[in-house]
C-alpha cells in the first residue's frame, strides 16, 4: 500500500485543533488508497524516549510522539528532533514504501523542515507542506518573540516554496503561494464525523444559549495589550454587556476557562462580568466530547475576531466545528468565512467595530423564536461543508498533479 508520513506540530488525534485537522485530512487519503502515518507532539510523553516507544493506533491510524518541549529553549533543538524521526524511518523500512511526506508547522525550529525536505529529495520521496496560519508572535518576552519572528518568517517564505506543494486552509495564504509558482489547495478544517440531527429539547426558560470553547491566551498571562488577543473573548463580554443592559436575556458558556483565570489576564473585566451576573459561567477546561456535547445543545456558538494577517490567514475551527455539529454561529467576516456561511441559515456575522450595531444584531439574534433557530440548526447539519467527504474530489485532484 502506499504510504504517507504526515508529521509536525499538532496533538493527533483530538488533543488540539491541529490533531483534528490531520485527521479528518488523514482519513480523506485513506480513502484515496493510502496508509497514513502520524508524528506528532504530546505532553504526555514526559521523558526522552525513542520514537518506536511511543507508537499506538487510532481508528486504524498508526502514530508516534515526539516530547512536547517543556521549556522555550528546547524548541531550538531541531537537530535532535530531526534524527529520531530519522530513526524511526529506517527502524520501519518506510523509505522503500514512502510516496509523500506532509509536514505540518514543526516540531522545533522550522530549519528541521529543511532538513526533511532533503532527506526526501535525497530519497526520490514528495515533500508537501500543510499550511494553517501566519500568525503574528505577541508575548510579553521580546527575545522569544524575535525568534519566533524569524521561524515563521523562514518557514511561509523560505521552506515552504521548496516542497511539490502546499495544503492551504484560506484564500489568502492560496494566493501568496500560487503567487511564488506553488501548487496549491484550500482544504478548511474538516470534521472527520458526520453528526446526526441533536434532538432540540425546548427549555422552561426563554433565555437563548450561546457557547465560546477554547483558550483565547496562556493561563497565567496578564494580557497588557487586547490586541494581542485572536479570538477577542474580551469584546464578546463587553458586547453581551451592552446587550444585557438593554433588557436582552441569556447565557453565555465559556469552556476552556475559569473565571480566576480570565480575570487574572483580563483584571478590567470584573465589573462586566460583576453586572452579567450568572448570564456568564465559566466552566474550565472541559474534554473535548463534553464541549461538543455541550455546543450541540446551545443555540449558537460565537466567536470575535479583529481583521488582520492573523485572522485571514486561517480559518477557525471553532466554527468548522459548530456547524458541523448543528449549531449556528456568530462570527465576524475573518477567513474565508463569507463563502461558506449563508447569514440567517448558518449563521450571522456581526460588526466587533461598531459596538452599537453589535448591541442591536445581538438583540435581533437573541429574540429568535425556537422554530428559526431549530430550523438553522437542521441546516447547519444537513449542509455537510466541512465533512471530509465532501473534499475527497478536489484533494485527489491537487495529489494527482504531484505524484
Amino acid at each position: 500500500m502506499k504510504t504517507i508520513l504526515y508529521v509536525g506540530n499538532f496533538s493527533f488525534p483530538l488533543g488540539n485543533a491541529a490533531g483534528k485537522r490531520v485527521y479528518a485530512n488523514g482519513k480523506i487519503l485513506r480513502e484515496l488508497g493510502y496508509e497514513v502515518i502520524y508524528i506528532g507532539m504530546s505532553q504526555e510523553v514526559n521523558q526522552k524516549i525513542s520514537l518506536k516507544a511511543t507508537e499506538c493506533n487510532y481508528d486504524g491510524f498508526k502514530y508516534y510522539n515526539f516530547q512536547y518541549p517543556k521549556r522555550n529553549l528546547s524548541w531550538l533543538n531541531y537537530k535532535s528532533t530531526f534524527d529520531n524521526l530519522i530513526k524511526l524511518i529506517k527502524e520501519e523500512n518506510m523509505i522503500a514504501c514512502l510516496d509523500l511526506v506532509i509536514y505540518y508547522g514543526s516540531p522545533s525550529l522550522s530549519f528541521f523542515n529543511t532538513k526533511l525536505i532533503r532527506f526526501c529529495r535525497k530519497n526520490k520521496i514528495k515533500v508537501i507542506t500543510d499550511c494553517v496560519d501566519w500568525l503574528t508572535v505577541k508575548t510579553n518576552n521580546q527575545l522569544f518573540n524575535l525568534i519566533k519572528w524569524c521561524d515563521n518568517t523562514y518557514q511561509k517564505t523560505y521552506a515552504n516554496k521548496k516542497v511539490d506543494g502546499v495544503i492551504t486552509i484560506s484564500q489568502y495564504l492560496e494566493r501568496y503561494y500560487n503567487g511564488v509558482g506553488c501548487k496549491t489547495v484550500i482544504i478548511p478544517p474538516l470534521s472527520p464525523i458526520k453528526y446526526k440531527n441533536a434532538e432540540v429539547t425546548f427549555r422552561k426558560h426563554h433565555r437563548k444559549v450561546i457557547t465560546y470553547a477554547g483558550q483565547p491566551f496562556r493561563k497565567g498571562q496578564k494580557i497588557n495589550d487586547l490586541s494581542i488577543l485572536k479570538d477577542r473573548i474580551d469584546k464578546t463580554i463587553m458586547l453581551l454587556f451592552e446587550a444585557k443592559q438593554k433588557e436582552c436575556e441569556f447565557i453565555f458558556n465559556i469552556y476552556g476557562l475559569t473565571k480566576d483565570e480570565f480575570l487574572y489576564a483580563i483584571p478590567s473585566h470584573r465589573k462586566y462580568l460583576d453586572c452579567l451576573g450568572d448570564s456568564v459561567c465559566f466552566h474550565g477546561y472541559t474534554p473535548n466530547e463534553k464541549v461538543i456535547e455541550n455546543i450541540m445543545d446551545s443555540d449558537f456558538t460565537i466567536l470575535i475576531r479583529d481583521v488582520n494577517r492573523d485572522t485571514m490567514a486561517g480559518f477557525p475551527t471553532k466554527v468548522s466545528e459548530s456547524i458541523s455539529c448543528g449549531t449556528p454561529v456568530i462570527t465576524t467576516k475573518t477567513s474565508d468565512l463569507s463563502n461558506y456561511i449563508v447569514e440567517g441559515v448558518h449563521g450571522y456575522f456581526i460588526d466587533n467595530e461598531d459596538i452599537n450595531k453589535a448591541t442591536l444584531e445581538i438583540i435581533r439574534i437573541f429574540n429568535l423564536t425556537s422554530t428559526e433557530v431549530i430550523r438553522m440548526k437542521e441546516e447547519c447539519i444537513q449542509s455537510g461543508m466541512f465533512y471530509y467527504k465532501s473534499y475527497t474530489n478536489k484533494l485527489k485532484g491537487f495529489l494527482d498533479e504531484i505524484l
